[in-house]
């Protein structure tokens, strides 16, 4: 229903949203360096002023991973073919190309704005909604954009890292970018909050049934696995900004 009490709603959401992560990004904005050569020399090279805060809702956000998240990703696995994966990853994909195109005529890169938009079309069309990705066929595919990647295109620097409740590694360009990239999705204002809610469960689920694997063996093999989440998150961020296709670990937004 456009227009009524669902888009009130959600906009109150999204208000509250927005303005609970630019908080968060204010808060690691204003922590300062320490005194000591050494530890500075470490603040500066993690770039996490509020490491304590941090690890204390990673540790939260992991304690949710492994008493909900994992066992749905595991029976999601275990009990839906791969071929029936891959349609929902393709339908979830889909769902964010209005982003995608938005951020990539943002940016000026018009071959990605065309490109995601032709895909947009045919997948929501011919493909059923994105669940056979017909494009995906013929080329490559066009690379993700969301308005974090389009601010670090204008020089806006990355700030502080941040790990946020339920959402996971980010910094606070991307805590502030999330809730523009909200606030300028048409399916916020299309689907009630109940829907928007499912859709973002079944994309946690989806990408960390794809990613099982490589999570539980980082988490075994790390000697802190919060570091090593971190370390990788920003590789995997500097590889989506520069359109890489070498990303370590499909963290994502999605993490």
């Amino acid at each position: 229903m456009v227009g009524g009490m669902p888009i009130l709603k959600t906009s109150t959401h999204v208000v509250r949203l927005s303005a609970a992560t630019l908080a968060v990004a204010l808060l690691a904005a204003c922590a300062t360096e320490p005194e000591d050569p050494v530890a500075q020399q470490v603040y500066l090279e993690t770039n996490d002023p509020i490491e304590p805060t941090n690890r204390y809702v990673f540790d939260v956000d992991m304690a949710v991973d492994e008493v909900v998240i994992t066992p749905v990703a595991t029976i999601y696995n275990d009990a839906i073919p791969e071929s029936y994966r891959d349609g929902i990853r393709n339908f979830l994909d889909n769902l964010q190309m209005p982003i995608t195109i938005l951020n990539s005529a943002l940016q000026g890169d018009w071959e990605n704005t065309v490109e995601a938009s032709v895909s947009f079309f045919i997948n929501t069309t011919a493909g059923m909604g994105g669940i056979f990705d017909i494009p995906g066929s013929f080329g490559d595919q066009p690379s993700k954009e969301d308005f974090g990647q389009t601010l670090a295109a204008w020089g806006v620097g990355e700030g502080p890292y941040v790990v946020l409740p339920l959402v996971g590694p980010s910094n606070a360009r991307d805590t502030v970018a999330l809730g523009v990239d909200i606030l300028t999705d048409p399916l916020t204002y299309l689907l009630s909050p109940v829907w928007s809610y499912a859709r973002s469960g079944s994309r946690t689920v989806q990408v960390r049934g794809d990613n099982q694997e490589q999570f539980e063996g980082l988490r075994r093999t790390s000697i802190d696995f919060y570091a090593a989440v971190r370390s990788l998150y920003r590789q995997d961020r500097n590889n989506d900004i520069a359109n890489g296709d070498d990303s370590p670990f499909a963290f994502g937004d999605d993490f």
